[in-house]
């Protein structure tokens, strides 16, 4: 904005900074993206412009009108980009049909289209999730080379895998992803161990023991001292092979214990933790007895509940026996006399006294 107002720079740079703008207001603050779209498509301003910025600005201005509702100038300028074999134009029209919620449509646009730009590769991805065909969006995902080896894809594909395929598919490919990650010099030993080992956890929470323990015992071959990788083996051999479990908890290393330790003070310490996960203390046995006589003696000394007063009517002689009968009709009752006196000074007053 600054840019803009203070004029800073020639008008390509002008065009670029509002281009900008439109794309951080997205289908926001329409009547702003609209004034700074005619900034960057003005005939001074396009002759400057690389082909590539100019393609931008172009599907940035197809995609205000699709916004403000103008289909006419929409359907005009997705044309004249298509016609232009711009690798975006697909997604004008997809977008239009995901709009009225035609996900099939768009999604064979957008193939038919035959376009190997990664953006349109990820929205065909996403098309193919939403109308459930999981291990097709992985495998299309799988081709975008940027994202190739990365965490958040390779999750990302191990997912739709399980959702599509089941867990050995999504596993195995863990697996070639781990062997494409050693192959790569972008990598640390850290990475590769966290890698094996989140592989493994994977595979024993969905019962494959076997092929689990033959990773991790790779992973110690070559880094013996880890703990995790030895814990985590000793949890998938003792799934299928218990006595090569106990021979390989042999291998975890001694603790230290001091001397010096107080083993009452420990087991008081124990905690039992129950169903709704709070925590009691297990307390000797001397605690309990002294506990025991401290409940007796404040059961002593609890004062006797003094028993409730009952109404007069029932202190004296019983309940009524005309209770049962309207009160006008019983033979005590006796109505109240009106004070005469009342009346005096009330009432409407519409004339004048005379006296």
């Amino acid at each position: 904005n600054t840019v803009l107002k203070e004029k800073a720079g020639d008008g390509q740079t002008l065009a670029v900074a509002a281009n900008n703008i439109i794309c951080i207001n997205k289908d926001q603050n329409m009547f702003d993206s609209k004034k700074k779209l005619k900034i960057a498509t003005t005939d001074a301003v396009k002759a400057k412009l690389a082909a590539s910025q100019a393609n931008n600005i172009d599907f940035n201005s197809c995609l205000l009108s699709f916004y403000t509702n103008q289909l006419d100038h929409f359907k005009k300028k997705s044309a004249q980009l298509q016609a232009a074999g711009s690798p975006l134009a697909p997604l004008l029209l997809a977008t239009s049909l995901v709009r009225d919620k035609k996900f099939e449509d768009a999604l064979k646009t957008l193939q038919d289209g035959k376009s190997q730009d990664e953006v349109v590769r990820l929205s065909i991805a996403e098309l193919m999730k939403k109308t459930g065909s999981f291990t097709d969006s992985a495998e299309v995902l799988k081709q975008v080379l940027s994202m190739s080896n990365k965490p958040g894809s390779v999750s990302m594909i191990a997912s739709l895998l399980l959702l599509g395929s089941g867990p050995s598919a999504a596993a195995d490919y863990l697996d070639i992803a781990l062997e494409e990650l050693r192959n790569t010099r972008n990598h640390s030993n850290e990475d590769i161990t966290s890698w094996v080992l989140q592989c493994a956890k994977f595979r024993l929470a969905y019962d494959m023991p076997e092929k689990a323990a033959k990773n991790l015992e790779n992973l110690l071959a070559r880094d013996p001292t880890n703990i995790k990788a030895l814990a985590l083996l000793i949890r998938s051999y003792s799934m299928f092979d218990a006595p090569k479990a106990h021979e390989v908890a042999e291998r975890l290393p001694d603790i230290d214990i001091p001397l010096d330790i107080d083993l009452e003070q420990l087991e008081i310490g124990v905690g039992v933790t129950s169903g709704r996960g709070l925590r009691k203390v297990i307390q000797p046995e001397k605690e309990k007895i002294n506990e025991a006589h401290r409940r007796i003696e404040t059961k002593e000394k609890k004062r006797k509940k003094k028993k409730g007063k009952l109404p007069k009517v029932l202190a004296e002689g019983g309940p009524d026996p005309e209770r049962w009968i309207p009160r006008q009709e019983r033979s005590y009752y006796r109505r109240k006399k009106r004070n005469r006196n009342e009346a005096i000074g009330k009432g409407k007053k519409k004339g004048k006294v005379k006296w």
